[in-house]
Order: C-alpha cells, then structure tokens, then sequence
C-alpha cells in the first residue's frame, strides 16, 4: 500500500501541475468543441436549470481542476445520462474516481474510455494506477505497457517515460 500512496502521489502532482499538456484538464479540453460558458456562469446556474450537457460537462472540469472530485463525479455522471459514449465524461469521472479511491468504479469508467477510443493513453496509464490499487499487478503492468506504446506515438516523452518507470517499480516489487 506504501508503494499506492507514492503512485497516487505521483498521479496527482503529476498530471495536474507540471506540464499544461499532461493534465487531466487538457486531456478533457480535447472533448467536442462547445460554446463554453464562465465558471461564474456555471456556478450561478441553478441544479434544476442545468440541463444541458455542456454546461455539466464545463462545471464538472472546472469542478475537478479545483479538486472536488465528487462534485465532479456527480457533474459528469450527468453528462453521461444525456450523452452515454461521451469518452471525456467517462474520463473525468474515472480518473476523479481513482483520486477519491473509488477503485472498481475508475476501473469501469477507464475500460468504457478504451473501449470507445482505445488510442487515448491517458486513459491506460490511469487504469494502470486503478488495476495496481485493485492488486492486479499484471494487469496493471499491461496497462503501463500499453500506455508507454501510445505516449511514444504521440511524442509524448515525458509521460512515457512516467509509464516506463511505474513498469520497472511494479516488476521490482
């Protein structure tokens, strides 16, 4: 569990401030382009007239980067009732699931990203996280593996080499 607590660490620290490419919030900025409105727009905006997907999904990222993870769970799992194959929401609340040790349900949301877009990285590197915490080494070894492959694809260097690393720490231990 030690070894959960410094991977966690090293999620968290290093997806959300160390590189504008390498967050979780630029990974949900590639979503379908919409007409966004403020944060002060959407938080003004009551629960009852928040219908649109749009709006959940904006108040669900600015909720996650401000590090309310269940409000954001609870925003994108909104986008989801609306829209049930929209990858990001599935994302966002994946990954917000992880960082508040929501084990099975991260590992759910991250195998519903890959298998509506099994070419986005991020989501195996996550999952890899997920599978480690739920004690499925191998799995999560798998995961890592596949997610150095496609962050060198994309030149992603600094987070493939991140992915490399959790595989030499998992087969050290």
């Amino acid at each position: 569990m030690k070894g959960l607590k410094l991977a966690i660490a090293i999620l968290v620290f290093g997806t959300t401030t160390i590189n504008p490419k390498a967050n979780a919030k630029s990974l949900l900025d590639k979503r379908q382009s919409f007409d966004s409105p403020t944060t002060a727009q959407i938080s003004s905006i009551q629960d009852n007239k928040l219908n649109n997907t749009k709006a959940y999904f904006e108040r669900g990222s600015n909720r996650f980067e401000k590090k309310d993870y269940q409000g954001a769970i609870e925003d994108f799992s909104q986008v989801l009732k609306r829209e049930p194959n929209h990858v990001y929401a599935y994302f966002g609340r994946g990954t917000a699931n992880l960082l508040v040790k929501e084990y099975q349900a991260a590992k759910a949301d991250l195998d519903k990203v890959i298998e509506i877009d099994p070419n986005i990285a991020y989501a195996y590197y996550f999952r890899g996280f997920t599978k480690y915490a739920l004690q499925d080494k191998q799995g999560a070894l798998a995961d890592f593996q596949k997610a150095s492959a496609l962050f060198k694809q994309e030149g992603n260097q600094e987070f493939a080499q991140r992915a490399d690393n959790a595989i030499q720490t998992l087969k050290a231990s």
